[in-house]
């Protein structure tokens, strides 16, 4: 689908590239930070969990969303928004909470984002397959792994975290790209076609 230069996607361009970078900070924290304590852990997953889940929820919500996938984006980001939340309000609690929550997420993250490589027409399948299978795995092995370390845990979902917030750095770069391209004088708005 064609996306005009007003269009809400292109003014907000700045957003995935915000959440995108904050993503990859809280990655390179959690890996970094060599005695990482589960307080900070917690904290960093709770809120980066609650955070990329809601600019989901937002990016579903969009006009020019595909109504097969708004549905798995929604579910994926209420899930993580609650997953974020159980984090939150339990930080320092039991590594237990943390393993569990961060597993089921990146399970159903992989698992969706592999669904939605079938309903995509935009020529990045391979890359949505690609960051579906990491989340999967990643999430199969914090759950499959009982006595998770908490670095061992740190590092896993760091990895994913780094992963998603390069990929909405990149969207985000790109719609800065597109809306300048269209906004060049002499250039026409490219009105909404049919997908």
């Amino acid at each position: 689908m064609a996306v005009r230069v007003d269009h809400p996607a292109w003014k907000w361009w700045w957003l995935p590239m915000v959440v995108g970078i904050l993503s990859v900070i809280a990655g390179v924290l959690a890996i970094v930070w060599p005695g990482i304590t589960l307080l900070a852990l917690a904290l960093i997953l709770g809120i980066n969990l609650a955070v990329l889940s809601a600019f989901t929820i937002a990016d579903a919500l969009s006009d020019d969303a595909d109504p097969d996938d708004r549905t798995l984006r929604i579910v994926l980001g209420v899930s993580g928004i609650i997953g974020g939340m159980v984090i939150l309000r339990r930080p320092g609690d039991t590594l237990l909470v943390l393993v569990v929550a961060a597993g089921v997420w990146l399970v159903m993250a992989g698992v969706l984002e592999l669904i939605r490589t079938f309903t995509l027409d935009d020529g990045h399948r391979l890359f949505h397959a690609f960051g579906g299978i990491v989340d999967l795995v990643i999430g199969v092995l914090i759950l499959a792994l009982p006595d998770l370390g908490l670095a061992t845990l740190a590092v896993l979902v760091a990895i994913s975290f780094i992963f998603h917030g390069v990929l909405l750095t990149a969207t985000g770069w790109r719609l800065r790209q597109l809306r300048a391209e269209e906004a060049r004088p002499g250039r026409t708005p490219v009105s909404p076609t049919p997908a």
